[in-house]
């Protein structure tokens, strides 16, 4: 049986810069060796690497070495290295007999397969220190450890038209700010100069390559490192089995899990593994071809989820997935009458809806002031859970919405709706969510199997909606955190589908491969606390090291902005990361604008909204927290928590303790954004409550003056 193919991140970038003999010679054995006998000693070509865990070295072309790990219980071969002999070892950090070194030793221990005594410990402890007190810090530029020139680039297979810009930099800095050249160019270029030791190498996320040409087309720039998946680990493979078998699977399914926790690359992978199981039975029909629904949030992950399915190798089954915002599929699905309409959110026509009815309701119930409470009760109530008449609401049990309601008030809340919705009409005007309660009730059947991302955050009417879309109303796969809830009012979802059975069907992952483990738990602190929250999926671990986050502390907005670019410098250079890596995260518009003022020219930064979300912009991201929702990014500047910003002052009639606790899951999900640096900004005299339970067991504070 051969051996799948996987790589560290940043693999390509290594087989790119080598000569293209070493590159052949690489091709060759890796064929011949790495997918068939890659664990089988054969020296002095193939050798393990001493009290090095799992890791293997093969000669290459003489004088190159590649260095790859080896799980044979899962018939995994993870490339990992490939450099001269003369560097290979360096970065390996051995010592003079190829020996995991102090500094594996004292900071990176699950590299060394034998026990360490309590000495060596101590000993590699002590070096260590020693050489971080001796390192220059990143606080300014850093010139480049050789000059850029053609042949150098050439020979690191940059494009010539580069050369030019490329060969008058001077330092790190003038690297980063390069106008005409793209991310993934300066990060193959970081790479080179700056090889990553074994120690930063693990800490980077695995991808699986189905096969052995997907790697030389990442190399060649020709394939994203987003067109791969992300390798499994046991606890995820394991849920896939319920869509292999001799037998066609059958839902509901529940994935949950908290932030970096995988659900949506499962997801991906479920509906790889559910393709290949109905071609085996010869599921396809001809006279009804099969359709699978992938739907997620926002238009971005859906671009994101769409390019993956792409590269997945699905071959001509590709076709048979689509993949689609849950607001799309509503608009076209819309009888016809419905689509002329202009979809509006509910607050100025609530406000005129209420003016109305304190003319024509004697001792009507509400005020202008409650109509924020009332949008959002119409919003998730009424037309969110699918009610269809008065007495239906009267029935309705409103158990986590804070804010109770007597009978009288309900009929009044009615009427209201009433009025509204005419209102609207007259306007040529309706709710989006009026279009996903109008879509759920004429909905027919299309879909097979439908896939829901984010589950937390839709309406009970979107999941019926969904549901209604498939033949089957059990194949249905739901994968959520209700602890990153940022747009529901405390209810489970899981209540919302009422007709949804997934008891004994659900899975929890319980490992974080998106944040750094001092960064998971710092933010742990921010956790949402309430009630509703699923500890389980705070429950979890996070599998990378990495820096801890840093809660900076300003009275002016001058010590914010000095500390804000300065802190984005340091943590580029420090993670060799470009422009793009990086998200400042705000509370609103208002701050993002600011924000954007306050910023270094040079960082190309954009502001965006819900909306307008670019990820593919080569600068520096500005948005909301919002925003946000989904995204990772390696460096992220969380601003202002202060009173008053975060959290938003409560709106009349919002139940307060829910209030807070929404705004509570909107920090923890920013927060949570951050894979390997966080620094986040609470003004000193007007702090955010949510920061006062910080504490200097997880938080570097820091005092700016």
């Amino acid at each position: 049986m051969s051996f799948e193919l996987a790589f560290s991140e940043r693999f390509p970038n290594e087989l790119s810069k080598v000569p293209r003999k070493v590159r052949r010679a690489y091709e060759h054995l890796a064929k011949n060796i790495l997918c068939e006998v890659p664990d089988r000693a054969n020296p002095p070509q193939i050798k393990r690497l001493g009290n090095y865990k799992d890791l293997w070295r093969l000669r290459v072309a003489d004088n190159y070495r590649l260095v790859y790990s080896v799980d044979s219980r899962k018939r995994v071969v993870c490339l990992m290295m490939l450099d001269h002999r003369d560097k290979i070892y360096d970065r390996l950090g051995a010592d003079e007999n190829g020996e995991p070194g102090f500094r594996i030793i004292a900071g990176a221990q699950e590299l060394v397969r034998r026990e360490l005594t309590p000495e060596e410990l101590a000993m590699a402890h002590a070096v260590l220190e020693q050489m971080r007190s001796q390192k220059e810090t990143a606080s300014s530029d850093c010139p480049l450890p050789m000059q850029l020139d053609s042949i150098t680039l050439s020979n690191w297979g940059i494009p010539a038209h580069y050369h030019d810009a490329l060969e008058v930099v001077g330092t790190d800095t003038e690297l980063l700010e390069l106008e005409d050249v793209p991310d993934d160019i300066i990060e193959k270029i970081l790479d080179c100069l700056w090889p990553p030791t074994i120690e930063e190498v693990m800490q980077k996320p695995v991808r699986v390559a189905f096969n052995l040409d997907h790697i030389e087309e990442a190399a060649d720039g020709k394939r994203s490192l987003a067109s791969f998946l992300l390798m499994l680990d046991e606890e995820q493979l394991e849920f896939l089995t319920r869509f292999q078998g001799d037998k066609q699977p059958q839902g509901p399914w529940l994935l949950k899990g908290g932030p970096g926790s995988g659900k949506s690359t499962v997801t991906l992978y479920c509906i790889r593994e559910l393709l290949g199981s109905l071609r085996q039975l010869n599921l396809f029909e001809e006279d009804r071809p099969l359709r699978i629904l992938y739907t997620t949030f926002t238009k971005s992950l859906e671009r994101a989820s769409d390019h993956l399915l792409d590269h997945l190798d699905l071959g001509v089954t590709r076709n048979k997935v689509e993949v689609k915002t849950v607001d799309s599929l509503a608009f076209w699905n819309l009888p016809v009458e419905w689509k002329q309409l202009r979809a509006v959110t509910p607050g100025e026509y609530v406000k005129a809806a209420i003016a109305e009815c304190n003319k024509q309701i004697p001792k009507f119930s509400f005020t202008l002031d409650d109509a924020h409470f009332l949008a959002e009760e119409i919003d998730w109530v009424l037309i969110g859970q699918g009610i269809c008449s008065l007495g239906e609401y009267q029935e309705y049990d409103r158990t986590g919405r804070g804010r109770a309601l007597g009978q009288h008030q309900r009929r009044h809340l009615w009427q209201l709706y009433e009025v509204l919705q005419k209102l609207l009409r007259q306007d040529g005007a309706c709710l989006f969510s009026e279009r996903l309660k109008v879509a759920a009730d004429t909905v027919t059947p299309q879909y097979d199997y439908v896939f829901v991302d984010e589950a937390q955050d839709l309406k009970a009417v979107a999941i019926r909606f969904l549901m209604g879309l498939c033949h089957n109303r059990s194949n249905i796969f739901l994968a959520a955190d209700i602890n990153q809830s940022i747009w529901g009012n405390g209810f489970s979802w899981t209540k919302m589908a009422s007709d949804l059975r997934v008891q004994g069907r659900a899975k929890i992952l319980r490992r974080n491969y998106r944040t750094s483990r001092d960064i998971w738990n710092a933010v742990l602190q921010l956790a949402p606390d309430s009630k509703e929250t699923d500890k389980e999926t705070l429950s979890i671990d996070a599998v990378y090291r990495g820096n801890r986050p840093v809660l900076a502390r300003y009275s002016t907005c001058r010590q914010q902005q000095e500390r804000l670019n300065s802190y984005l410098w340091e943590a580029l250079r420090s993670e060799r990361a470009t422009l793009s890596s990086a998200a400042v995260l705000c509370p609103t518009g208002r701050e993002m604008n600011q924000v954007m003022e306050m910023l270094d020219e040079r960082f190309k930064a954009k502001a965006m909204r819900s909306q307008d979300v670019d990820i593919s912009h080569p600068g520096v991201k500005v948005m909301t927290m919002h925003a946000a929702k989904g995204l990772e990014f390696p460096v992220v500047a969380v601003v202002g928590l202060e009173a008053g910003r975060v959290p938003l002052p409560v709106w009349q009639g919002i139940d307060e303790e829910e209030h807070m606790a929404r705004q509570k899951r909107l920090l923890f999900v920013a927060c949570s954004r951050a894979m390997r640096r966080l620094m986040v900004f609470a003004h000193r005299d007007r702090p955010s409550p949510f920061v006062e339970g910080l504490t200097e067991e997880y938080w570097d504070i820091q005092e700016l003056s």
